[in-house]
């Protein structure tokens, strides 16, 4: 009986020591962000800036001179006319090699457009 009387004086004054004399954690802050099929993570993350390339495929430097190469091509294997989706100067240079007219040259030429969009980087 003693043993038991003193085993629980011992376990009650090591808890409370425990708990007066504990300090609070203090977690860093992080930000959440969801993947779409995985689990909520934890990352630090951060805005970043990215750049968009559009690049027109009619209108590249060569386009017509492409389009009318192709359109001789076509012709010259007997195909039938099928009007090309990238329209532009490509298809104006097609029609043109199809058909059999002039070689008329490069017309237009759109730079590609640069745009700045902005993005989440998590590490």
């Amino acid at each position: 009986m003693k043993n038991i009387t003193a085993l629980s004086l011992i376990t009650l004054a090591t808890i409370t020591g425990l708990l007066v004399n504990s300090q609070s954690a203090q977690a860093h802050r992080r930000y959440y962000r969801h993947y779409p099929y995985s689990r909520l993570s934890l990352y630090d993350c951060y805005p970043i800036t990215q750049w968009a390339v559009d690049e027109d495929p009619a209108y590249h430097p060569q386009a017509y001179a492409d389009g009318y190469r192709q359109g001789r091509e076509q012709a010259k294997r007997g195909n039938s006319y099928k009007p090309r989706t990238a329209g532009g100067e490509f298809s104006r240079g097609f029609d043109d090699g199809y058909y059999g007219r002039e070689f008329a040259g490069q017309k237009h030429i759109v730079p590609n457009e640069i745009t700045p969009y902005t993005t989440t980087q998590c590490d």
